[in-house]
């Protein structure tokens, strides 16, 4: 059993609106003989369909994983950055105790 509403001609309030002329359907090609697709290699592994949503959500991993490193990265260089200044000015004011 469908919920979905489904749309009705005379919902709308507008009035209708004549159809376009119909082209005839273009005729079938017909098939060449003699010039068909090889057939796979008996030794090639049978492809997967690609799924744009798998392509997806694997670019979406990888960008979090590099933005999470880039993150882990910069922190840690600045812990590094300020421990190193810190280390410098206590050297300083040890220097200026003696």
């Amino acid at each position: 059993m469908s919920f979905v509403r489904k749309p009705r001609p005379y919902s709308s309030g507008l009035p209708n609106l004549p159809t376009l002329p119909v082209s005839a359907p273009k005729p079938e090609r017909e098939k060449r003989a003699g010039k068909s697709r090889p057939g796979p290699r008996p030794d090639a592994r049978p492809r997967a369909p690609r799924s744009a949503w798998a392509t997806a959500v694997t670019a979406l991993a990888v960008l979090g994983t590099v933005t999470i490193l880039l993150v882990g990265v910069s922190g840690l260089a600045t812990q590094l950055w300020q421990a190193a200044q810190f280390r410098s000015a206590a050297v300083g004011v040890a220097d200026v105790v003696r």
